[in-house]
């Protein structure tokens, strides 16, 4: 093969041109079918068969056709694309991109191998992309959110290169962005770049006009702020499935379109997407340094972890990291409390696009590896519980030095908090969580689980008012040193069982003792082991000093109160010896229904307990 360099292009090789629509991705575009295909394929063939094997033609517009080629030189596929068009200002185009091209090298830049003439073709050599046109993968439905935030890192960091190296892309279109399999987004087109501005033949307009910035639609103007709107535009255009409108005016925020969208996702699109360009984002690099500290898009997954100081030393700081460590799997919304374990936070998972709740676990409790493997094992245990009393736990993950788990978000407030709001709970109110707590604590039981830590924190109620236990597991998996880290949100050991403070080995009926322990904080809305200290709540329990329940709540029979002052017993041996023990016991106290009815707007769906002697046979 003979090659020159840019030269005056012998007279057209004989062949009827037709526009057909321009396609620059490597997707596989069916060409025109009034396209001179085997006239295209002969001559490449004839000049570049010898070292290039011809697989496949992909598409084909009015000055260019792409193959699926096999460089037989080096062994590996590549994309050719070829100019058969007799103008010279067509073909000092052509090469004119492959200058542009030629200046850069990023993965979600399409890479320039080599370009040449020869005979009466030009023609560029570039890394094959298996994959789709964003075009045909949007047209299925908009795309995953997590996809999006991949492909944002992708493309802005491309700007980011182009820019520091003088080139601007002016146009990105969707048919000029091939997705990959694993939903990277590559660039393929640089033909309307500030390189080529002044070879464009006349009457060439760019395709696609949503996804150029309107300063440079009907003008020569290139600087990075347009290309901050292209990456805005193709940002909305992935997210919502539509390309923005013409018309500034009539633009609809992303969430309106797609609720599922993180607010800060949508913050950055507006702004990139904004009019006057002194209100968009100064470079590609503030926008993607913007969507990172706000969205996440954190990718290391080994770094130290964060001391507890620091972890909680600003607010600002503390929530910026959280989000980077989530990434593209979770939006940050709101918190939902904070306890001894650490944070619960609502977040939307972006791959299921449903809100979940989050925990996350102090660093200084996950410092050492066995603490971390510890945990993760009770938590794959804990998953394993299907029970409708049990929150269900979804994943557990970590990144940045911090780890977490999510499960079921229950909309509604624990024990805890209805008490305080609330004051103490209706009688038969307490009897139904008390009912639905033990049938729970059964299951897992029987599984082998002990929870270690029944506390009213961990005792949700939700929109129906049945109860939802979670935390199975974690007290277990983290215990400190010192009580074994059986500790309420205020943090003093207030429903511990005595031989949980002391350190001694616990079994299900240390949950039953806590369970009875709530049970007591219910109904008379203060815990019935109170002290300033350890010693002092170890000192009650230890001589079995109850509040007497009753002087408190009439509406409590004597035989309940004996059930629970035996629940609460010190010694273990006196206690129940299962769940199902206990509610039978609850069961064989009821003679009578309650005084009143619960004043809670909560209700219970049906009543549960029965007088003795009823013909329904009820179970834990």
């Amino acid at each position: 093969m003979q090659r020159s360099t840019v030269r005056n292009v012998p007279a057209a090789i004989g062949l009827k041109w037709r526009r057909v629509r321009m396609v620059a991705g490597d997707a596989d575009t069916p060409v025109a079918e009034s396209s001179p295909a085997a006239g295209y394929l002969a001559r490449t063939e004839a000049l570049l068969g010898e070292r290039f094997r011809l697989d496949r033609m992909v598409a084909s517009s009015r000055e260019r056709v792409l193959f699926l080629a096999f460089d037989r030189l080096v062994h590996r596929k590549v994309s050719l694309r070829v100019n058969i068009f007799s103008d010279e200002q067509y073909r000092t185009w052509f090469l004119t991109e492959a200058k542009a091209l030629a200046q850069l090298d990023h993965p979600a830049i399409r890479h320039l191998y080599e370009a040449g003439i020869v005979g009466d073709i030009a023609y560029r050599v570039g890394n094959w992309v298996d994959g789709e046109g964003l075009d045909h993968a949007v047209a299925r439905g908009p795309r995953p959110i997590p996809t999006v935030l991949r492909f944002a890192r992708d493309l802005l960091g491309a700007l980011e290169h182009a820019h520091d190296r003088g080139v601007i892309l002016r146009r990105i279109a969707p048919t000029a962005i091939v997705i990959g399999p694993s939903g990277r987004g590559v660039v393929t087109d640089l033909r309307f770049s500030n390189f080529t501005l002044y070879t464009i033949p006349p009457g060439i307009k760019p395709s696609g006009e949503a996804f150029v910035a309107p300063e440079a639609r009907e003008s020569d103007t290139s600087d990075p702020l347009g290309d901050v709107y292209t990456a805005g535009a193709i940002l909305y255009y992935s997210v919502t499935g539509q390309a923005p409108p013409l018309d500034p005016a009539e633009l609809v925020p992303p969430t309106t379109l797609r609720p599922v969208c993180p607010k800060i996702l949508e913050q950055v699109i507006l702004r990139a997407l904004e009019y006057e360009p002194v209100r968009r984002y100064l470079t590609a690099s503030e926008m993607l340094d913007d969507l990172m500290s706000a969205a996440g898009l954190f990718e290391t997954t080994a770094t130290p972890a964060m001391d507890s100081a620091e972890l909680y030393g600003t607010a600002d700081a503390w929530e910026g990291h959280l989000r980077r460590a989530l990434g593209d799997d979770y939006e940050l919304l709101d918190t939902l409390g904070q306890g001894g374990f650490g944070r619960v936070y609502r977040v939307r998972d972006l791959h299921l696009e449903r809100e979940v709740a989050l925990k996350l676990l102090h660093p200084y409790l996950t410092q050492h590896p066995s603490g971390v493997e510890r945990f993760r094992r009770e938590a794959q245990l804990a998953a394993k519980l299907k029970h409708p009393h049990i929150v269900d736990i979804y994943d557990i993950s970590g990144r940045a030095g911090l780890l977490w788990y999510t499960m079921e978000l229950v909309k509604g407030p624990n024990v805890a908090q209805w008490v305080e709001r609330n004051g103490p709970m209706p009688l038969d109110q307490v009897l139904r969580l008390m009912r639905e707590a033990l049938s729970a604590l059964a299951h897992a039981h029987a599984s082998g689980l002990v929870h270690r830590d029944i506390k009213p924190e961990n005792l949700l109620i939700d929109e129906r008012g049945s109860l939802r236990i979670t935390d199975f597991g974690l007290a277990m998996a983290l215990q400190s040193q010192e009580y074994g880290g059986a500790t309420s949100r205020s943090g003093t050991p207030q429903f511990a069982s005595p031989e949980q403070l002391l350190g001694e080995q616990v079994d299900q009926r240390s949950d039953l003792y806590s369970l009875a322990v709530v049970a007591y904080y219910a109904l008379l809305g203060f815990p019935p082991f109170t002290g300033s200290s350890v010693a002092q709540i170890l000192a009650k329990q230890t001589t079995d000093q109850v509040p007497a329940l009753r002087s408190y709540r009439h509406d409590v029979s004597q035989e309940l109160e004996a059930v629970l002052r035996r629940a609460v017993r010190n010694d273990v041996a006196a206690r129940f010896a299962t769940s199902s023990e206990f509610f039978q016991a609850l069961r064989q106290t009821l003679r009578i229904a309650p005084s009143r009815p619960p004043s809670d707007p909560i209700r219970p769906g049906s009543r549960w307990w029965r007088p003795r002697g009823s013909s329904r046979g009820d179970g834990v």
